[in-house]
């Protein structure tokens, strides 16, 4: 559309999964430095004087939604399916614990993000989710149906 600005903030969070019955090393309980990029996209205000006039939206803003919405939730957690051996025995030492009944891969969480985001009301564009330095999926905010996404139930991960 005319006269729309992407922006985009890029957010770090540490997490730890396992996927059953892949046929990789990723079938052990591992874990990642996640790296997400936000973009957003729309129209600068253009209300006179105010605060957030030439802004999509304010950076600060951006970074508190997203933070209160997903990353504190996702950070330092083990993001759970709930078929994990090991999820009965971190739930009874209090270990954190993002329960997401999906398969953890970057493509589900990836689409899962935008969901979420798409929630908050943000003026989503996309989500790019990198799980190592070299490996990420992104997905376009048009593409995750109002009623959420369809998660994938096969599918890995790098872990190299």
């Amino acid at each position: 559309m005319l006269n729309e600005v992407s922006v985009c903030k890029i957010f770090t969070f540490d997490a730890a999964h396992q996927l059953i019955g892949h046929k990789g090393k990723c079938s052990n309980l591992h874990g990642h430095t996640y790296k997400l990029e936000v973009v957003l996209k729309g129209r600068p205000s253009t209300v006179e004087g105010h605060s957030d006039e030439g802004f999509v939206i304010d950076f600060s803003d951006m970074k508190t939604t997203i933070k209160q919405s997903l990353i504190d939730r996702l950070d330092h957690s083990f993001l759970a399916m709930g078929n994990e051996p090991v999820l009965e025995t971190l739930m009874n030492t209090g270990s954190k614990v993002a329960h997401l009944s999906f398969r953890t891969t970057v493509e589900n969480m990836s689409s899962y993000i935008a969901y979420k985001l798409k929630q908050a009301d943000l003026p989503l564009y996309s989500v790019k989710l990198w799980e190592t330095p070299t490996a990420w999926a992104e997905v376009l905010a048009e593409d995750i149906p109002e009623e959420g996404p369809a998660y994938r139930l096969y599918g890995g991960c790098d872990c190299e």
